[in-house]
């Protein structure tokens, strides 16, 4: 579980099929496969149960992250093993493995929501997919991955039976102490070390405000004709990674000006999640692809 014994014996079976099969199967839990999946739910499907997932994922991710940072297990040698995607481990260590802990918070979520037998069965099928694609492309260990599956399946239960009673608590209070209480999160995810901490701090911030103005303001209804949901989906995807591409050219021609990489990430994905949240959805209304909603109660 902790040498490089399994990932030769898998990799002794490795032909350029399987190579391409895995890289592309690895992609599933890359970080911009949820940039795509979150926006499309909450734009196209349900805003309140996509927000509700994306807290979650967020928390195990910056989990994952600190734990890495604690740790600092180094992935398995490039000497010893084929290492055949190693762009996708971001310069992080291996323990845990991001990308099973990742998929499994996204099918796992899906599968306890669900309920049903066929959604079970596919999350099982690609959890197991991707991770066994982090052991043949070289890039961990098993025990990287059986820690990924355990923390998500593990946080996940602990979510479940936390969130209503604190969604119940905050929806309560004032929208002013609501927002107070959001930007309390900046020294709470400053405080432990993280290499994504300004990714995460800066999209955890730029959702939870986006979401409560949209509540508050904007009655975004996500219904729509399946052709206004494509286009939804298009525009509101060009808009995220123009930000996203966009902010980070800028940053980069201005020199930053002493900027950390912390600050850089930390705004560059406030403004995308406030876009994935409110500024998506108020251009949507405005072009007459999506409605207000007629029956309106703020919720978490």
């Amino acid at each position: 579980m902790t040498d490089v014994n399994f990932i030769l014996w898998l990799q002794q079976f490795s032909n350029e099929i399987l190579d391409k099969f895995f890289v592309t199967i690895t992609m599933m839990g890359n970080p911009e496969y949820y940039m795509i999946i979150i926006p499309l739910l909450y734009w196209c499907f349900s805003k309140k149960k996509t927000f509700r997932f994306a807290m979650f994922f967020l928390i195990s991710a910056y989990t994952n992250s600190v734990i890495k940072e604690f740790v600092g297990r180094s992935r398995p040698p490039a000497d010893k093993v084929r290492v055949l995607y190693g762009e996708s481990t971001g310069g992080s260590a291996s323990f845990p493995s991001g990308h099973a802990q990742g998929t499994a918070s996204l099918w796992f979520y899906a599968a306890s929501y669900f309920k049903k037998k066929w959604v079970t069965i596919l999350s099982i099928i690609i959890v197991f997919l991707v991770s066994l694609s982090r052991i043949y492309l070289g890039v961990h260990y098993p025990i990287d991955i059986i820690a990924g599956i355990a923390l998500a399946g593990i946080m996940l239960v602990i979510y479940n039976l936390l969130y209503d009673p604190i969604a119940g608590f905050l929806e309560a209070l004032p929208f002013g102490i609501r927002i107070i209480i959001t930007f309390l999160l900046i020294p709470l995810l400053l405080w432990l070390p993280s290499h994504d901490k300004g990714m995460v701090l800066g999209l955890a911030l730029g959702l939870i405000l986006g979401y409560q103005l949209q509540e508050r303001y904007l009655h975004f209804d996500e219904k729509g004709s399946f052709i206004k949901q494509i286009i939804k989906f298009i525009i509101g995807i060009i808009g995220l990674f123009g930000f996203k591409e966009g902010l980070k050219i800028l940053f980069a021609s201005i020199g930053t000006i002493e900027m950390s990489i912390l600050l850089e990430d930390a705004i560059r994905y406030t403004i995308i999640g406030l876009w994935i949240t409110y500024g998506a959805p108020w251009i949507f209304i405005k072009l007459g692809l999506s409605r207000k909603s007629r029956r309106w109660k703020y919720t978490f």
